[in-house]
């Protein structure tokens, strides 16, 4: 580990943080956080959207909002008003946006639980704990359309957390007005505070401003928001939500001609323990109306990254983050579960997991028993988390998790994890620090089965930087993780800056470097990544202008097959490349994207293509086309990937919603299809009728139909 390298690793982050603490404006002085008391009411209120019940008339009104994009604490454009109080049952925040062009006011999303980033739209930030680092965020649009997610500290963000509330809007002469009722029963609290932390905001899209309660220097993190006092008495009832589902699926391999039907009850059950801890368990678990993974074309020789989207999994997710680590080297990944390592479904007899805090201490625990498949035995698969918080925003933790679901070989990781995060003055620039190691251990590997890595960090709007260094040994194995490269010591560098205009025309300019190099663990280099960004420029109506200049080097030891059967021979290639990037503001009719990156290419070239068109008319209709090519020249032979896809969603209202995705790519010839009708009829319900269509490329050009299956879907939640 102490080579040159390392000790220039730790070298620079020594100079970095006493540079920046020595660089600190003026001495740190905390100011204080706006406070105001929230009121009781008793009033029952409709949430339609309209601000006219009675209740209403008691609420907390508060008017002092400023713009933080594109102008930093101006007043708004338009009048804003957020309203607040509350009941034994739940928060109430009602917001009224004046407007005087009511009819220029941007609704397009009616799909409930879709991105709203295009629309005008209500945002809240809500901090339960008052811990300043995490917490929840909740979207309401002009059309009453919900998004939700989780704030895992700092800018980071779990956007697919789907908690159980209630929004409603309506548009006007005046503006549009928004009401959100966010019930004690889904949001973990503590209850021997009477103080959260909270941020309302608003967003006038086809100004592309951005306005806040509390913010500063343009930014709205979780610990620079305001705060709300007065909440005692809030009740949970007895904290139990049991949500049965049922789903009926009839699935025909057409080549075998072989259909059958599955009748598949399930059930999931949640108890919180406390209103900070809350404990699930998951009977028979049914996966079937989950969306489908987007086609990638893998031009490495590593395994790829997919993202988890089955909601299970990514309640309270964020739980069981550790050290920041997003893909290569993280020990837990709960994509592994439940799923073949030819993403084939696994059927998952029974679950349980136990998540939320416990004084300053945050816990997650998972167990799950999955069954047999092929030849590889039924699995209980264990993963246990925990950290506490430590000084202002910083944590300190460990992770293990025990079981390997795609083997018979047994599987065991440990790891421990520090993040230390703290701004340099109060309001001012944030500075972070993380370290962490694991250690796995599993049948018939000894030794070289550890990881570890370092990593400080300069996370803020004008200058983002980091420097960070780990290590892979060639064992290490995280079952439960996600892996795909061992054997290395990797080294990144990040340095951006921007500068906001005051102009009407451009919002800001974007510059800067990303850089990283992989060795052997004997410091043989492997491979060199080096981006340069001389423009990423963002217009006032948002939209997006790249261009780079990429340098890579890879140094292989082996031959490896890229699409086409295309085979790169060992040798150190160098290489350089261009690439420009476009991509038209959403909120748009038409929303265009085009992408181009050609230049050199492992002893060849490469040229490659992206683009994309989003068509909105209104509310009620989007497609979205998107067409990719590789064309790669190397001297093995020529080959073009391309991929195809096309999005088709159907907005009735915000209760039924068509959604489509088909997709075709030649390298494996396959094209498929995959349709859900979807319907809420209240909160906590649902019903789903989902259709999956394949089709292989027939040596003529044409298409045979291989795979049909089709599945009715229902849950339904009773909160106790």
């Amino acid at each position: 580990m102490c080579d040159a390298r390392w000790r220039v690793v730790l070298a620079t982050m020594l100079t970095l943080v006493v540079g920046a603490f020595a660089n600190a404006d003026e001495p740190r002085v905390d100011s204080p956080r706006k406070s105001v008391t929230i009121p009781r009411t008793s009033g029952p209120v409709v949430v339609d959207g309209r601000l006219d019940a009675a209740a209403w008339q008691a609420a907390l009104r508060l008017t002092d909002a400023t713009q933080y994009l594109p102008q930093d604490s101006t007043p708004p454009s338009e009048q804003t008003e957020f309203w607040l109080m509350y009941d034994d049952d739940a928060l109430y925040i009602a917001a009224k946006f004046a407007d005087r062009e009511p009819s220029a006011i941007k609704r397009s999303q009616l799909v409930q639980g879709q991105s709203v980033i295009n629309d005008d739209y209500f945002e809240i930030l809500l901090d339960s704990f008052n811990n300043k680092r995490t917490g929840y965020i909740f979207y309401v649009n002009a059309n009453g359309v919900q998004r939700d997610g989780l704030g895992l500290g700092g800018l980071a963000f779990n956007m697919d957390w789907d908690g159980i509330w209630d929004g409603a809007a309506q548009v006007d002469a005046d503006g549009w007005t928004a009401e959100v009722v966010l019930p004690f029963k889904t949001i973990s609290f503590n209850r021997d505070t009477d103080t959260w932390g909270i941020n309302l905001l608003r967003s006038i899209r086809r100004k592309n401003e951005e306005i806040a309660w509390s913010h500063r220097d343009r930014q709205i993190t979780f610990d620079l928001a305001g705060e709300i006092t007065g909440l005692t008495g809030m009740r949970q009832g007895r904290g139990i939500d049991v949500v049965p589902s049922y789903a009926l699926t009839t699935r025909s391999r057409l080549v075998e001609d072989d259909t059958t039907t599955v009748s598949k009850p399930s059930l999931d059950a949640f108890w919180r323990i406390t209103p900070a801890l809350r404990a699930a368990v998951t009977i028979n678990t049914d996966f079937s109306a989950t969306e489908v993974d987007d086609r990638q074309v893998n031009l490495t020789r590593f395994s790829q990254f997919f993202p988890e989207k089955r909601d299970f999994f990514l309640d309270d997710a964020e739980v069981f983050e550790f050290a920041g680590l997003a893909q290569n080297g993280r020990p837990f990944f709960s994509r592994n579960i439940g799923l073949s390592a030819a993403g084939q479904p696994i059927d998952l007899d029974v679950g349980a997991k136990l998540t939320g805090r416990v004084g300053r201490y945050a816990v997650g625990a998972l167990a799950v028993r999955q069954e047999a498949y092929a030849d590889i035995e039924a699995k209980d698969l264990l993963v246990a988390r925990g950290y506490a918080n430590v000084f202002e925003q910083s944590t300190v933790g460990a992770i293990v998790t025990s079981g390997d679901p795609q083997s018979n070989r047994d599987n065991t990781v440990v790891g421990v994890d520090f993040t230390l995060r703290d701004r340099l003055r109060s309001g001012g620039p944030i500075v972070e620090a993380i370290g962490w190691a694991q250690q796995s251990h599993s049948t018939g590997l000894d030794g070289d089965d550890a990881a570890f890595g370092v990593l400080l960090g300069y996370p803020n709007d004008r200058w983002n930087g980091l420097v960070g260094a780990q290590e892979i040994q060639e064992n290490f194995r995280p079952a439960l993780g996600f892996v795909n490269r061992t054997g290395i010591r990797q080294y990144d560098l990040l340095l951006k800056h921007r500068h906001r205009f005051d102009s009407t025309r451009w919002r800001s300019w974007l510059a800067g470097v990303d850089a990283r190099e992989v060795t052997d663990r004997n410091n043989q280099l492997q491979s060199r990544y080096v981006t340069l960004t001389p423009l990423t420029l963002e217009s006032r109506s948002g939209d997006l202008l790249t261009l780079e200049a990429v340098h890579e080097r890879e140094s292989l030891t082996r031959d490896f097959l890229l699409p086409g059967g295309l085979v790169v021979a060992p040798g150190d290639y160098s290489y350089e490349r261009w690439r420009v990037k476009y991509v038209g503001a959403g909120f748009r009719r038409l929303a265009p994207s085009v992408e181009f990156e050609g230049g050199d290419f492992l002893g060849g070239s490469r040229f490659d293509t992206r683009l994309g068109l989003q068509y909105r008319p209104n509310e009620h209709l989007f497609l979205n086309a998107q067409y990719q090519t590789n064309a790669l020249d190397v001297p093995s032979g020529r080959y073009t990937a391309r991929i195809y896809s096309l999005s088709a969603n159907v907005a009735f209202n915000v209760n039924w919603a068509w959604l489509n995705v088909a997709q075709y790519d030649n390298f494996s010839g396959r094209l498929g299809v995959n349709s859900r009708l979807r319907w809420l009829p209240a909160l906590g319900q649902a019903a789903y009728l989902v259709f999956n269509y394949d089709w292989r490329e027939d040596f003529d050009g044409g298409f045979k139909p291989v795979f049909a299956e089709t599945t009715l879907k229902f849950n339904y939640t009773f909160r106790f």
